[in-house]
């Protein structure tokens, strides 16, 4: 069975499916979440994989992500 992540097909109909629901004010936290999800998702596979990453890597990146306003919200 499909996950609601794996269903849905793109940003727009994520977008239009909110305003008709009245909900236009909650679409970025929820694109978000479906984002976050996703990344989770890969992270987690990488980890049973046994893939590994630098902390100090991850560290410069997220940083990088903060100082460039990536994680900001709009």
């Amino acid at each position: 069975m499909a996950t609601a992540t794996e269903v849905i097909a793109n940003e727009t109909e994520i977008k239009q499916a909110m305003g008709v629901l009245g909900l236009e004010g909650l679409t970025d936290a929820l694109l978000d979440e479906i984002e976050l999800d996703r990344e989770l998702a890969i992270s987690i596979a990488e980890a049973d994989r046994g893939e590994t990453f630098p902390i100090e890597q991850l560290e410069k990146e997220v940083m990088e992500k903060f100082a460039s306003g990536f994680y900001g919200r709009k």
